[in-house]
């Protein structure tokens, strides 16, 4: 009988490790603020591997898994999202000309309001970045053969990706062909085995500089989650909520509706109060009228007096919008400047 050993069941605290619920993958350290992004995955896909070895079936149909983002290293981010992707090779043709499907995205969870100038839809803790390239080979229904690869970009120096799994949808290309000896391809293997080999180059691979990956996978299809996602969560409608002109803005808005008090009588618009995420240099509001709102010039270019949440219109001017119209307002110093 062969005895218990931490080589094969673990070690002596953690005898179970296929039971572990705070299993993470950890990724290296940044090494400065240039290097940012590191390889997360890599994966051939194919829609049939009818005629191939078993030693060349390690590759997969479908890709899918979740889990939680966070940092965990650097004391600098302390910011809580849910990564999502999703993707497939296909046998029909799609409209950007390959046969692959995807769909990845991160949903912030918890931003980090200590470090607001760090935390923002314009500049997120991580981004992560899908590449999609077709070898140019074809497998045998016709159908190309494809390489995904996964990236993700920490903040700056010394910042790392912690990956927390939650699912895993693994799917071969046919069910009974697989590669035994390929741990993700084998479904003998146990869900915590597989997703630690299909992102075994997080925790090893070591950080690289944008430009070099944006050569690497020059002409390839990339998907990104470098963009608001939720859209409708970030506009804020008011119609004169504080009685007094000033409209104190939520975390995240970056549109704001503004529509006349329900007695349809208009109100003056006097002072946009940003929370600390908008308050920063260059940040963009849109405002979207639906007339009878006086837009008030409560804010003049390079003054040193302008009040918190000022206006500085165009024209210099109070002026009352046509409904309908869409007013961009930039954030500058502590007051806003239209476009």
């Amino acid at each position: 009988m062969e005895y218990l050993t931490t080589a094969n069941h673990g070690s002596h605290f953690d005898p179970h490790p296929q039971y572990n619920l705070y299993h993470t993958l950890v990724s290296k350290q940044a090494p400065d603020n240039d290097t940012v992004w590191v390889k997360m995955m890599e994966k051939t896909l194919r829609y049939d591997v009818t005629g191939l070895p078993n030693n060349q079936q390690d590759c997969l149909r479908r890709i899918g898994f979740d889990g939680y983002v966070f940092d965990n290293v650097s004391e600098a981010q302390m910011d809580y999202g849910l990564l999502h992707l999703y993707v497939y090779v296909s046998k029909n043709k799609q409209t950007d000309g390959s046969y692959v499907i995807a769909n990845l995205g991160l949903n912030p969870l918890y931003n980090d309001y200590t470090r607001y100038d760090k935390n923002n839809l314009f500049n997120p803790s991580f981004i992560f970045k899908l590449y999609v390239h077709d070898t140019g080979e074809k497998d045998a229904t016709g159908i190309p053969v494809y390489t995904v690869s996964l990236y993700g970009k920490v903040q700056g120096n010394f910042s790392s990706i912690t990956f927390q799994p939650t699912s895993l949808h693994l799917v071969n290309p046919n069910a009974n062909n697989y590669d035994a000896t390929d741990i993700t391809t084998n479904p003998n293997a146990a869900g915590h085995e597989r997703i630690d080999a299909l992102l075994e180059p997080l925790v090893n691979s070591n950080y690289e500089k944008e430009t070099d990956i944006e050569e690497k996978h020059k002409g390839d299809i990339s998907y990104t989650t470098n963009h608001p996602v939720l859209p409708q969560s970030y506009e804020q409608v008011d119609r004169n909520n504080n009685g007094n002109g000033i409209v104190d803005l939520l975390p995240y808005t970056t549109m704001l509706t503004v529509a006349p008090k329900a007695d349809f009588k208009t109100w003056p618009l006097k002072l946009i109060k940003p929370s600390p995420w908008q308050d920063q240099q260059g940040f963009e509001l849109t405002i979207l009228t639906f007339g009878n709102v006086n837009f008030v010039n409560s804010a003049l270019f390079a003054q040193e007096t302008n009040e918190d949440g000022g206006i500085a219109l165009k024209n210099k001017v109070d002026k009352i919008y046509d409904p309908g119209t869409v007013i961009k307002l930039i954030r500058y110093n502590n007051y806003w400047i239209q476009e």
